[in-house]
């Protein structure tokens, strides 16, 4: 158990290799459970929305921890700050979709996507 605790802990850091795949990951089984919620609903099947939002729940703490563990490996001072600066970006991009400012809030989440990824940390052995 305490090798799956790791993943959903806000402690230790994580290369930028290991944030893009967890991103990834994160990414298609929120997809998957977004999927079920929305045909769940449509459907007006509750057990399948309720399943969809059991395996949404853990996907968000995961992505939020990931977030948190390659902040913490860049600007280990600033980790919380970071992380909730990113948070609250994604959360307006989303709102101003369509809009100028939705593609200026685009282009800020994919340059610091690009520096999440690629920048390298002084820390030589991530453990997170």
């Amino acid at each position: 158990m305490d090798k799956i605790k790791k993943y959903f802990e806000f402690s230790g850091t994580i290369s930028g290799t290991n944030y893009f795949l967890r991103n990834l990951l994160s990414s298609f089984v929120a997809f998957f459970a977004g999927y079920m919620i929305g045909y769940g609903i449509g459907g007006g099947q509750t057990g399948l929305t309720t399943l969809g939002l059991l395996i949404i729940a853990p996907t968000l703490w995961f992505s939020v921890t990931t977030i948190y563990k390659r902040a913490n490996a860049l600007f280990p001072e600033n980790s919380t700050v970071w992380t909730v600066g990113i948070l609250v970006l994604q959360i307006l991009n989303q709102s101003f979709k369509g809009e100028p400012l939705g593609g200026i809030l685009t282009l800020a989440v994919l340059i610091i996507g690009i520096i999440f990824i690629f920048s390298n940390s002084k820390i030589e052995n991530h453990e997170g």
